[in-house]
């Protein structure tokens, strides 16, 4: 025999978090560079004398293995890197918009942790620490979840 009923709780799902003013992005310039290599099992050949000449870069390494029939592959590898230059944005961000942009990825993130939204009872959000440096933003969804297990009842 097993015991039946709905045990129903508060639960509280919540994320803090800091964000700084003061903020540098990272963004391509569409400018890009691909170096060419050749690899004979361990031993690489580059095809390229020196690193690019962007100051700042992201890298995507790609490696194509060469066949001379449909499942028969030869122990060389065509190896080509590709270089995107990236230029560096300072952003600077007032205390209300910081705050602004926190809330809504905290509230974003901890939605995406409960499982039933129509339940949720109250959200609450904390302003913990604010300065001329960073903002920090707790955020608080009170949900109403069913907590009860099925039991078996031994006499």
């Amino acid at each position: 025999m097993h015991g039946t009923g709905e045990v129903e709780a508060k639960v509280w799902y919540s994320k803090k978090e800091k964000m700084k003013l003061k903020q540098v992005s990272l963004n391509k310039t569409g400018k890009e560079e691909k170096k060419y290599n050749i690899k004979f099992n361990n031993f690489k050949i580059n095809l390229y004398k020196s690193l690019p000449k962007f100051e700042k870069y992201d890298t995507i390494n790609e490696e194509k293995k060469l066949k001379l029939f449909s499942d028969f592959y030869l122990p060389i590898t065509l190896g080509i890197s590709t270089y995107y230059e990236l230029e560096e944005q300072k952003i600077a961000l007032t205390n209300e918009e910081a705050k602004e942009k926190l809330i809504e990825k905290l509230k974003t993130e901890v939605l995406e942790e409960i499982e039933n939204k129509d339940k949720i009872n109250d959200i609450k959000v904390n302003v913990i620490a604010e300065n001329q440096n960073e903002v920090e933003i707790e955020v608080i969804y009170e949900v109403i979840e069913n907590i009860g297990t099925e039991e078996k009842i031994i006499y």
